[in-house]
């Protein structure tokens, strides 16, 4: 359970809706956040390239209504799809249901940012991250503060992660709408949705990466993928 901060809170209470959207075609994993009347709040699938991203919003708001009696509205779904696997591993390309403005992972450029540390300490009630990011010799640090708790971890560090990209990127407002781990396939996979307002309008850009050896890295290398393109131009 979660609390966000001013909002309501958050749990996982759909285990039954969850089980259904892993068996759509294509969908190889799915993480359902209810409110506590159990109302879905947010729905998260990875997914093949099988179908398009629209269509899969479709199927589930279909199955939903179809086998649970519940009106999903379109603007809570996100979805992350991945590239089939390769000898090294899974190869990911994110796409959300509004836009989809990252690349698959690829090695470090000088335009690109360098994960050179993460830290995350708990005091009492809260917990607080520090991202520190490095480009072309320029480094700097991110933070972010959000309540303690397990179910909090990945969103205060995805947070302190976007709040250092601000440093480097022009972006006018962003916040973290998702961050979490989640199995695929036997790996472990770090899937973020981040929501950013410009001039014109607003938008849903969905970052993913493979656990490594760190969660909390992948976390960070999974908002950089979301906003590859705002980092790169």
């Amino acid at each position: 359970m979660s609390t966000s901060p001013g909002g309501p809170i958050s749990m996982r209470l759909q285990p039954e809706l969850e089980a259904s959207l892993r068996r759509l075609p294509g969908v190889r994993a799915a993480r359902v956040v209810t409110t506590g009347a159990g109302r879905p709040t947010e729905i998260h699938l990875l997914a093949g390239r099988e179908k398009g991203a629209k269509q899969l919003v479709r199927d589930v708001q279909s199955l939903a209504m179809a086998e649970f009696d519940i009106e999903v509205d379109h603007r809570i779904i996100s979805v992350v799809q991945l590239d089939a696997e390769d000898n090294q591993g899974i190869v990911t390309a994110p796409a959300a249901t509004t836009a989809a403005a990252a690349a698959t992972e690829a090695p470090a450029s000088p335009t690109r940012p360098v994960v050179e540390g993460i830290r995350v300490e708990s005091t009492g009630l809260h917990s607080e991250a520090t991202v520190r990011l490095s480009v072309g010799g320029e480094v700097v640090e991110g933070t972010s503060r959000a309540p303690s708790g397990p179910a909090s971890r990945a969103r205060v560090i995805a947070r302190a992660a976007l709040d250092a990209v601000s440093l480097l990127a022009p972006i006018d407002a962003g916040e973290i709408e998702s961050a979490d781990v989640v199995a695929v396939g036997g790996r472990d996979v770090a899937v973020c949705v981040v929501q950013l307002v410009d001039v014109t309008g607003e938008h849903l850009v969905s970052g993913s990466a493979v656990v490594r050896s760190d969660p909390s890295e992948a976390i960070v290398r999974a908002v950089l993928d979301a906003l590859n393109r705002r980092l790169t131009g």
